[in-house]
């Protein structure tokens, strides 16, 4: 589990990824005590999980550039345990840091156990997914500043048809439609569902998506030719 151990260190050792996995959600978290966190808290602690993922595990992508890639698999190892490995050592870290904020969201705010428990699961199928797109983000770029700087764009305007800064219901038809090919639409529909009704269909239903949309990604991904 060598490579699982690297992408484990590489991912907190960027600077970005910290930013936006420690300090950008606990601050949001601890800053807020007083008034509460409320809805809008809620849902750009969802977009700093989305852009964390993808930056846990963007270092397939300087693998490839710098041609570390190429030396891993000429030993005895395969595409498949190198991806597997890296998405663990992306994963882990974003799973326990949904499990935090459901912590710190009883402690500091009064969470009811099953809301917090909720909220922890559905930011964590977010977080995997963002890294499905990372994997396959990766394989389509040939240069990490045009890489990094195109998703920022690109998932800030999704962000916005998406309900993290616009609820879904406030969204003319086209962009509600158009936002539910992405998974942020799911996710901000589970984090409402869970907020205005608790455990109804839609929240389930939304984290299938997020699943399937994650399923797809690190299959795409790991197909594309990343050398």
């Amino acid at each position: 589990m060598t490579i699982f151990k690297y992408a484990l260190k590489r991912g907190f050792f960027s600077p970005v990824a910290l930013v936006l996995n420690l300090a950008l959600p606990l601050a949001l978290m601890i800053v807020m005590r007083g008034e509460g966190l409320g809805e809008q808290g809620l849902f750009l602690i969802a977009m700093a999980i989305m852009f964390g993922g993808f930056f846990m595990a963007k270092g397939i992508q300087n693998d490839r550039m710098e041609g570390v890639l190429l030396r891993i698999l000429s030993g005895p190892v395969t595409m498949g345990d190198y991806l597997f490995q890296n998405l663990l050592g992306a994963a882990i870290p974003m799973i326990g840091l949904s499990a935090v904020i459901g912590i710190l969201g009883i402690g500091l705010h009064g969470w009811e156990l099953f809301f917090a428990i909720g909220l922890a699961v559905c930011y964590a199928f977010l977080a995997v997914t963002s890294i499905g797109i990372s994997f396959v983000w990766s394989s389509l770029f040939k240069s990490k500043e045009s890489s990094t700087a195109a998703f920022s764009v690109v998932m800030t305007l999704i962000s916005t048809i998406c309900g993290f800064f616009i609820p879904l219901h406030l969204l003319p038809a086209p962009l509600f439609y158009l936002g539910a090919l992405f998974p942020a639409h799911w996710a901000s529909r589970a984090i409402q569902t869970l907020i205005d009704y608790g455990f109804t269909h839609m929240y389930w239903i939304s984290l299938l998506a997020m699943f399937l949309f994650a399923v797809a990604y690190i299959l795409f991904g790991g197909k594309r030719r990343l050398i």
